[in-house]
């Protein structure tokens, strides 16, 4: 079983436009609604890979049965905390004569100490059955930013974590010797705080994080430039796939769903990598944070090149 958290859950709305206009009536070429929140997103392509998987976490009380329709379309097995508030929706304007994608991102509900502490044993008696479970996504109101950290060190050992996070979450959250991180590189400049100008920096960056915090895998997401696997002993770079881009939205989730998929696959890293890369590309070439076809990752992953940075 893998187990993601997700924290902070919201509904996507993804809004396609042809071209949009500030400050005018921009009309809508198609919209869709999706259950999202980093660790659902990892949690639906997951299952769809063929991994066993549940989504724990918060989730609005005052629109649950809107969420539980999207929840029942994914058929996602969950497990929640429900707070008395509504889930929030983050909305996504996709502008498809650019393919660029701009969110407006909800706050969200906050959190009561008493209900951070029934999510803690929740994700503890999920621990108990899982061999990964995953940490992703912003926190809700309430919470501190070393609740990652904190929710990684109480992990049996039997169970490994995989964080993807940004900023001071990340920093934190490597306190607690995570087995995977995957950043983008944004993400990852940014927790750094500073520019990565080549793959041989992003290397470098990483060997420093594996080697201060005992993590064994870096996993990097640089869009159309690729994506960056470090480990201890190696790094591998994995090119792009050429797809129809149609929107950004849930792609590092996937790339992290093909990955862990692999690993729980016990694939060699490379064909993992060549997963995880095929994931990626699926998700961007659709609108919104919809399930793809196995048949199709197998595909595209026998298509990815993998070459090792020296």
């Amino acid at each position: 079983m893998i187990t993601t958290v997700t924290l902070n859950p919201a509904i996507d709305r993804t809004i396609v436009v042809n071209q949009f206009e500030y400050g005018s009536v921009n009309r809508a070429a198609s919209s869709r609604e999706d259950i999202g929140g980093k660790g659902i997103n990892v949690a639906r392509i997951l299952l769809a890979l063929g991994s066993p998987s549940k989504a724990v976490g918060f989730i609005g009380k005052t629109n649950y049965p809107q969420v539980q329709t999207l929840l029942h379309n994914d058929a996602i097995p969950t497990e929640f905390v429900f707070i008395d508030a509504p889930t929030r929706t983050n909305t996504k304007l996709l502008e498809s004569s650019t393919y660029t994608t701009t969110d407006i991102n909800e706050a969200g509900f906050a959190v009561s100490e008493q209900e951070l502490e029934a999510i803690r044993q929740l994700i503890s008696f999920c621990a108990d059955e899982s061999t990964f479970i995953v940490f992703s996504g912003s926190v809700p109101k309430g919470l501190t930013t070393s609740i990652y950290r904190e929710m990684i060190e109480k992990l049996p050992e039997n169970c490994k974590a995989a964080l993807d996070a940004d900023g001071i979450l990340l920093m934190e959250g490597l306190k607690a010797e995570p087995f995977l991180i995957k950043p983008n590189i944004h993400e990852l400049e940014s927790a750094l705080g500073r520019t990565l100008g080549s793959n041989r920096e992003v290397v470098d960056a990483a060997k420093d994080l594996i080697c201060q915090y005992n993590v064994t895998f870096v996993l990097v997401s640089m869009g159309g430039n690729g994506s960056i696997l470090v480990s201890k002993d190696e790094a591998l770079y994995a090119s792009p796939l050429s797809v129809n881009v149609k929107g950004t939205v849930g792609a590092g989730d996937s790339m992290l769903a093909g990955f862990i998929h692999g690993l729980a696959q016990s694939f060699d890293i490379p064909t993992t990598l060549a997963w995880a890369t095929a994931c990626g590309a699926l998700a961007v070439s659709q609108e919104g944070t919809q399930a793809f076809e196995k048949s199709d990752v197998e595909k595209l992953a026998a298509m990815v090149r993998i070459s090792i940075i020296r």
